[in-house]
């Protein structure tokens, strides 16, 4: 631990002030991968200038041997690629307030569990801390640095990177470059970016991150403190947009659906929840989102309220309201298709 705070010390670089960015909502993403220029980002200390030939990773802790890695080290390394959705959590100081931040995208990287073992863990370590070089301070609230922990359990995970790629391109400043780690499945609060030292340990991280910020209560006020990880199962209807005025004709509605374990099943409702029918889901890819398709025919003109609901595959089910994850309603109304005026001639003879 006196190593650890030691670490800290020796940062000199300081940056205040919240960054955030958010060019399109979930129902303007059209395209499987999410380009870069539509992906959103939050940075709560602001984006630090890192001189890279000077930039270190710093892995120490509850390991047989401590190393410390160049970024010409880290491109040494066996490369991977996976598709990964990443799911903003939202405001923590309204952690029920559904935003549906999100992106798909290809990230870049080597595998940290591969650097772990060759680093021999030791029995006793249960939590591994990352920590960002960023440093400031966030609702009134200074940090020295941006902490997560992730259990070793999923530290050791063979498909969590540590990513220096995003859709083939190295990642960009406000992207966490050199390096961000990423956790396939979890909120992006857990995606550390510009990532600089890597801690195994045996407790959770007392950082202002995984105390103040970012963990729900579990059984009302005075129910205990549950880490915001996992995504809980969520979807939205993309086609069609909100407020969209569509034919009294066939419809193909679809959208997105996503969770940490995947998606088993998508329903669609047309009468605001009143009744639900299934959708077609596609499989899922790695860990991205996953598409549905729902056709629809409507019965008469009028304005319907369309909403999707997702059920992941631990049969978690997304709820209607109260939750960050809840049900998102479309409104459109369906007029009677515009008859063409037809036009009558006589042939002179």
């Amino acid at each position: 631990m006196n190593e650890f705070r030691k670490t800290l010390e020796d940062k000199s670089m300081s940056y205040v002030g919240m960054i955030a960015k958010f060019p399109l909502g979930v129902h303007d993403l059209k395209s499987f991968i999410t380009p870069e220029k539509h992906l959103f980002v939050l940075s709560h200390l602001g984006i630090p200038a890192i001189d890279i030939d000077r930039w270190k990773l710093k892995i120490s802790g509850l390991v047989e041997q401590n190393i410390e890695l160049s970024y010409q080290n880290l491109l040494n390394l066996e490369y991977r690629e996976l598709t990964v959705f990443q799911q903003c959590s939202g405001n923590p100081l309204q952690p029920k307030v559904p935003t549906r931040l999100i992106s798909n995208v290809i990230w870049g990287g080597v595998s940290l569990r591969a650097i772990l073992n060759q680093l021999q863990v030791k029995p006793e370590a249960r939590y591994v801390w990352f920590v960002g070089v960023d440093r400031g301070v966030y609702e009134g609230v200074s940090s020295d640095s941006y902490i997560k922990d992730i259990p070793i359990e999923k530290a050791l995970d063979n498909d969590v990177l540590l990513a220096y790629k995003l859709n083939g391109e190295l990642i960009s400043a406000e992207r966490g470059f050199p390096l961000r780690l990423v956790v396939p499945g979890y909120y992006g609060t857990n995606f550390v970016k510009w990532l600089s030292y890597i801690y195994v340990t045996d407790r959770r991280s007392p950082g202002l991150f995984t105390t103040n910020f970012y963990n729900d209560r579990v059984g009302g006020d005075d129910g205990t403190l549950k880490p915001v990880w996992e995504v809980a199962p969520e979807s939205a209807i993309v086609y069609p947009a909100q407020n969209e005025v569509l034919s009294l004709q066939p419809q193909i509605l679809w959208g997105w659906a996503w969770a940490s374990r995947g998606i088993q099943s998508v329903d669609v409702s047309i009468d605001g929840g009143i009744t639900w029918q299934s959708a077609e889901a596609e499989a899922r890819l790695q860990y991205a989102w996953q598409r549905f398709t729902f056709q629809w025919t409507p019965a008469t003109p009028g304005k319907y309220s369309l909403m999707s609901r997702a059920t992941d595959c631990d049969g978690a089910i997304q709820p209607i309201q109260e939750e960050r994850n809840a049900v998102y309603t479309v409104v459109v109304t369906v007029k009677e298709a515009a008859v063409k005026e037809s036009k009558s001639f006589t042939i002179a003879e």
